[in-house]
């Protein structure tokens, strides 16, 4: 990844050095585990100035779904590759915050298990604001990227339901299952229960939203390969066919069982449900699933005014 730093002011003009200056800093500036441009408290989203509307994309799903790792693939592929997604990555307020997280997906590409989970009071929200690949038309996107131990709390927590206000209120909600968790014979039912549990809480105290794009991202789709050899094997390390045709046919069953459960809680349309790899973003090897996701995501939104209840990232913006 290039450590180029890109200074682009809100109002169109860019300026840009392959070697800039540290900016001057104050101690007042930081707090315990905080640092300039890292991830936003949800009270802080008003500090965001733009000239339109931002679109708020917010990540849901239980812990070790792979939310973090998927925003860190997200800011990687902005800085390296953004051709493949059409845009140009412009500025963001957040720096940090998606250094932290593309620092978490290296780990987790490198196959270190022991990696920190995002915090239950770890900062949630990032901003990048991106042109169309000509580097024109600026849309600032605000990203949640909530804890999922904060989900786990909302299974069995109205209270914790009630504060997710960045669901409630996202333009596009990303749903992420973990496929890891559907292969495992010892998980996979109290992973979808939980699953239909914590939606139909969200759903049952208004606190999903009424008018968003919805998507779904069935994740690690890499695991099912690797699970499908090891369950076909025999003694001899020879594949057994039929025991291979009986795994694939366990786990369609398991992910159309899961997807109709989601379904039922909230609509989805076919064609926004995507199998991704969150950390494939190797070079001229990129998961397919995931750049498709990757550029629905940052499709320019439908121009619809923010309801009059709710004022969080309103507050400074201009129209």
């Amino acid at each position: 990844m290039s450590n180029e730093i890109v200074d682009l002011k809100l109002n169109g003009s860019v300026e840009e050095t392959t070697q800039p200056s540290q900016p001057e800093t104050h101690e007042s500036e930081f707090t315990e585990g905080s640092y300039r441009y890292d991830a936003l408290k949800e009270s802080d989203v008003n500090n965001l100035e733009s000239d339109t509307r931002p679109t708020l994309i917010t990540l849901f799903g239980i812990s070790e779904c792979g939310k973090t790792t998927f925003v860190g693939s997200l800011f990687a592929i902005l800085r390296r590759r953004p051709e493949l997604l059409k845009v140009t990555f412009l500025d963001s307020g957040t720096l940090t915050g998606f250094e932290k997280r593309v620092h978490l997906r290296l780990l987790s590409e490198n196959g270190i298990s022991e990696q920190p989970r995002t915090r239950r009071k770890e900062k949630s929200i990032l901003n990048a604001l991106i042109g169309n690949e000509h580097g024109e038309n600026p849309h600032m996107f605000v990203f949640s990227d909530q804890s999922g131990e904060i989900y786990l709390d909302a299974i069995k927590k109205d209270e914790t339901v009630k504060e997710q206000i960045a669901v409630k209120y996202a333009d596009k909600l990303l749903i992420f299952v973990d496929i890891e968790a559907l292969l495992n014979d010892k998980q996979y039912m109290l992973y979808k229960s939980n699953t239909s549990t914590l939606l139909n809480r969200f759903k049952s105290n208004n606190m999903l939203p009424n008018k968003a794009d919805i998507y779904l991202a069935f994740n690690k789709v890499d695991v099912v390969e690797k699970a499908e050899m090891e369950a076909a094997k025999t003694q001899g390390e020879e594949i057994d066919n039929e025991k291979k045709k009986a795994f694939i046919k366990k786990w369609k069953s398991r992910r159309e069982s899961v997807l109709q459960v989601v379904k039922a809680i909230i609509d989805i349309p076919d064609e926004h449900v995507f199998d991704i790899c969150a950390k494939g973003i190797q070079r001229e090897a990129e998961d397919k699933g995931l750049m498709d996701l990757l550029a629905n995501l940052l499709d320019r939104p439908k121009k619809e005014p923010l309801s009059a209840e709710y004022n969080w990232i309103q507050g400074l913006l201009k129209a």
